[in-house]
């Protein structure tokens, strides 16, 4: 399902399957959102790749039930600074890393994965993750437009 809701700016919300097939869609509609918004094509990469790990994450790790059908939901919002993406899931949460700490992790060319929250808090200007236990994550991400600074993530 795709929405869009314009009070006080654009915003275009996805919901799909919690499903490794549908990043693709998530990231692509992203893109052309930021497109449409006349954002630099770097910053539209880096967005697109930031949106792409934060859902992957939440298909490879939200959810323990496999077998039961899930979703995940993504919000992608117009501000006066440039672009929040929020990717949200109602699965079983986790330790979250701190918003201003870009996490150490050691690089091991043989391992697939776990980079992820590293990429996202390198490509995006401002990261806040919100998760309890059994309830769910959000993960707000924003990226300025021409240098702006960011002034919030809400």
């Amino acid at each position: 399902m795709i929405s869009a809701n314009m009070p006080g700016g654009d915003e275009i919300e996805i919901k799909v399957p919690c499903k490794p097939e549908y990043v693709r869609t998530i990231r692509r509609v992203i893109a052309e959102f930021a497109q449409s918004h006349e954002m630099p094509k770097s910053a539209i990469e880096e967005i697109e790749i930031a949106a792409s790990e934060a859902v992957t994450n939440v298909v490879r790790h939200a959810y323990i039930d496999h077998r039961r059908v899930s979703r995940v939901r993504v919000k992608c919002s117009q501000r006066r600074y440039g672009l929040l993406v929020e990717v949200m899931d109602r699965g079983r949460g986790f330790a979250t890393p701190d918003d201003n700490v870009i996490p150490h992790v050691d690089i091991d060319l043989e391992r697939e994965g776990g980079y992820g929250i590293l990429l996202i808090k390198c490509l995006m200007d401002k990261v806040n993750y919100i998760s309890r236990p059994d309830e769910g994550t959000k993960i707000k991400m924003t990226k300025a437009v021409h240098g702006i600074p960011t002034v919030d993530a809400a």
